[in-house]
């Protein structure tokens, strides 16, 4: 099964009891707290994602770690589940997924826009207007400078890509070209 697909299985089933018993903010923190402390230590990261080291070390190495944070009793035990399954590494595409499901819910996307310069905070609010009404979704944009795409823009809303740079016009300009000799 598909990495991502399993970390939207696990991060839905966290929400829906996030949802059920009214912490689903706390559970977002709880994930972020973990996450960034798997961050700061490249040793206990390849520790806790490794087959290597026996369970019953990851577990103590985890409840150490836990203790230490202010961490629910539900993420903790989603915790132990995680290493128990071996899926310990998937936890960042886990609160990805969780966050992806919250903006959802809420009428959130987030568009990815590519362009060759930097682009003014008017130029990002149009963006994101136009965008909003094609997806009638509240939309905040993340931008990216690539100068190999000469001009124009190139957004990515929930996975639908709307290609509008200069150089993949000058492709398909050059295609219909050859197609006509």
């Amino acid at each position: 099964m598909k990495s991502d697909v399993l970390a939207r299985r696990y991060a839905k089933a966290l929400y829906d009891l996030g949802i059920e018993e009214n912490v689903g903010q706390k559970f977002l923190a709880d994930l972020h707290t973990v996450v960034g402390l798997m961050n700061e230590s490249e040793e206990l990261k390849s520790i806790m994602e490794s087959p290597l080291y026996d369970i019953n070390l990851k577990n103590k190495i985890l409840g150490t770690l836990l203790n230490k944070a202010n961490i629910s009793k539900y993420i903790e035990n989603f915790l132990y589940i995680l290493l128990e399954k071996d899926r310990f590494q998937q936890l960042p595409e886990i609160l990805e997924s969780y966050h992806d499901i919250i903006n959802e819910v809420a009428g959130k996307a987030t568009a990815n826009v590519i362009s060759a310069v930097e682009l003014t905070e008017a130029q990002q609010k149009r963006i994101s207007e136009v965008f909003s009404r094609l997806s009638n979704k509240q939309i905040n944009i993340e931008t990216t400078i690539d100068p190999s795409i000469i001009g124009g823009l190139v957004v990515d809303v929930e996975g639908m890509v709307y290609d509008g740079s200069i150089k993949s016009n000058l492709i398909k300009f050059k295609e219909s070209l050859k197609g006509e000799m």
